[in-house]
């Protein structure tokens, strides 16, 4: 068993979900960082009470485990935990500090727990860290783990983990590539960076002394240098729910990862965070999402007032069977309001004008801004495939509708006409059609008119649609569920599993296919309109199963998991050793022909 840091906090994790019985003022997060761009949390407390009231205790996870070797190593884990002197009751926080561009790579992971008894845990580490060497900085002491290549720091009442982020991996992202930006202001985030630590980085890999030096940091935070004093953090952590994330997008955006977008887009950022709740319930996991925004960005919300979902462009969808929708009410204006704000609209109509003689202004007064998608009648159809006779393919197929009003005809004709489109359409009436024929065959049906762009899956549905005659046949409560709000979203998972094929998988995994397609029942997504400084937005995700709780659920699924992996591991396992048994029958210079 690898005995590292990593291994243990990942079982206190599970243990302070399955242990907590208290609830305690989350101390631990006056050790993280302001500008930590991620923050995870659990609610150790809340979770343990919903699995132990379905009777789930440790024990019976560890039952997953079939093989006496599995059970052992599991089993001595938990002791590992238990004995570890990490407080399992504690908040466990997850956290990402971002530092510097891609390139400087001076970003790291922390983890944070409270310790119950820190001598214990300089037992425990002492025991099972093969490259313990145990050092004192001031007022935490530290080791190095060469397996994890993480530092382990603690004090008398808490232990922190810190590990650097590989951030080369992100060199592909838009504006990540550590170049100057267009404004031509240097990057300040390094500002933010601690001075080097004296004295404390003798004797551990160079790798380490960064972190040391933020460790030392860490210990000494001031009040309002920590993410506690961010009030959407401060209103997170008030929340009573499972699980909770909060990301401060103006401290990402003003990190130096982005270096390539302009000032004025971080300035616009200023005060932003997004923050979400998970609570795992009886038959469904729901989630809340806050996003807050700042003074610059919520003047430009505010300015262009509140925008519902058209509900009649969704209810006019004729019939039933339908496997999901999205709808989605705002002004265009708003991105061009956020594009000038960052001096990016001269760039943008630059662009336009070169291709097709048009301007941004042009695009953003042609549409309304309310669109719906609609689909229905979801399956996996087989069809032959055109380059072997006699062969066949299965491709996912549905009926479908999408729908854009159209806000200014004017604007709308100017792009239909303009050289974008020039010889591919051609006006018919009161309708803009495509010019060629076989273009035509290949496409979507289609309606491109003075009021609305409308595609569809067919000719006879879009027909029916644009009648205005059909009704959608939807479950009870979902339309009530997204009326009034700026985006609505539901998709019957039901009906997309039932077309997962089952012949598809081994026999022995067979069970496992049928339980996971029989777990999900719907999903739900809603953004309301703005309201004060953040908007609001939730996501349910619903199970079949109504009287168990969600999260019980998916643990009894994973061990189920577990179960066929280890059944399958053991069977691949009794096949090599019998094949390896009759070639120990056949003479070595047969087995080389």
């Amino acid at each position: 068993m690898k005995k590292t840091i990593s291994k243990l906090l990942l079982t206190a994790g599970t243990a302070a979900v399955l242990l907590s019985a208290c609830s305690k003022v989350p101390e631990e997060s006056k050790y993280i960082p302001k500008e930590a761009g991620v923050i995870f949390e659990i609610n150790a407390k809340q979770i343990s009470q919903k699995l132990l009231t379905e009777g789930l205790t440790m024990d019976k996870l560890m039952a997953a485990a079939q093989s006496k070797d599995t059970a052992d190593a599991m089993s001595k884990s938990w002791k590992d935990a238990q004995n570890s002197g990490i407080d399992l009751t504690s908040n466990f926080f997850a956290s990402v500090i971002v530092r510097g561009t891609i390139n400087d790579n001076k970003s790291y992971a922390e983890i944070t727990a409270s310790l119950k008894d820190a001598g214990k845990f300089e037992s425990f580490l002492k025991t099972n860290l093969k490259s313990y060497n145990v050092k004192a900085g001031k007022d935490f002491k530290y080791t190095w783990d060469d397996k994890s290549n993480g530092l382990i720091t603690w004090n008398d009442k808490t232990l922190i983990y810190l590990v650097n982020l590989n951030t080369n991996k992100l060199n592909n992202l838009p504006g990540a590539n550590g170049l100057p930006s267009p404004d031509g202001e240097e990057n300040a985030a390094d500002s933010a960076k601690p001075a080097a630590t004296a004295n404390v980085t003798a004797d551990v890999p160079a790798e380490a002394a960064a972190l040391i030096t933020e460790a030392d940091h860490i210990y000494h935070l001031k009040e309002n240098e920590t993410a506690g004093t961010l009030e959407p953090f401060k209103k997170l952590l008030k929340e009573k729910a499972d699980m909770g994330m909060f990301i401060n997008t103006e401290a990402i955006y003003n990190s130096g990862m982005m270096t390539m977008l302009p000032a004025n887009f971080k300035k616009l950022m200023d005060g932003s965070a997004v923050t979400a709740t998970v609570d795992f319930e009886k038959g469904k996991i729901s989630a809340a999402v806050n996003s807050y925004m700042g003074k610059e960005m919520l003047a430009i919300y505010k300015k262009y007032g509140k925008r519902e979902i058209d509900m009649s462009m969704l209810e006019k969808y004729p019939g039933g069977n339908i496997t999901g929708f999205a709808a989605y009410g705002f002004d265009f204006h708003m991105v061009g309001e956020i594009i000038k704000s960052v001096g990016m609209d001269g760039l943008v109509n630059m662009g336009l004008s070169q291709r097709s003689g048009l301007t941004m202004d042009d695009l953003l007064n042609a549409f309304d801004g309310q669109l719906v998608y609609v689909a229905s009648d979801f399956a996996i159809t087989k069809k032959p495939n055109p380059y072997f006779e006699g062969d066949s393919t299965e491709t996912p197929s549905s009926k479908w509708i999408f729908n854009m009003k159209v806000a200014n005809k004017d604007a709308f004709n100017k792009i239909m006409t303009s050289p974008l489109f020039q010889g591919m359409l051609t006006k018919q009436g009161d309708k803009y059609v495509l010019a060629n024929p076989d273009m035509a065959a290949q496409f979507p049906a289609m309606s491109l008119t003075e009021k609305s762009v409308t595609l569809g899956s067919d000719q006879a549905l879009l027909d029916q649609y644009l009648g205005g005659k059909g009704k959608i046949e939807l479950p009870d409560g979902i339309a009530a569920k997204v009326k009034g709000s700026m985006f609505g979203g539901w998709v019957d998972l039901q009906k997309v599993m039932a077309t997962i094929p089952e012949d598809k998988v081994d026999e022995d995994e067979k069970p496992m296919m049928i339980r996971v397609k029989s777990l999900f029942k719907d999903l739900t997504m809603v953004a309301q309109p703005v309201s004060g400084d953040v908007q609001t937005g939730q996501v349910i995700l619903n199970f079949k199963d109504e009287s168990k709780n969600s999260l019980v659920q998916l643990v009894e699924l994973g061990t189920e998991v577990a179960k066929m992996k280890q059944a399958k591991d053991e069977k691949r396992k009794k096949d090599q050793a019998a094949e390896d048994s009759l070639l120990q029958l056949v003479p070595a210079d047969t087995q080389a022909h």
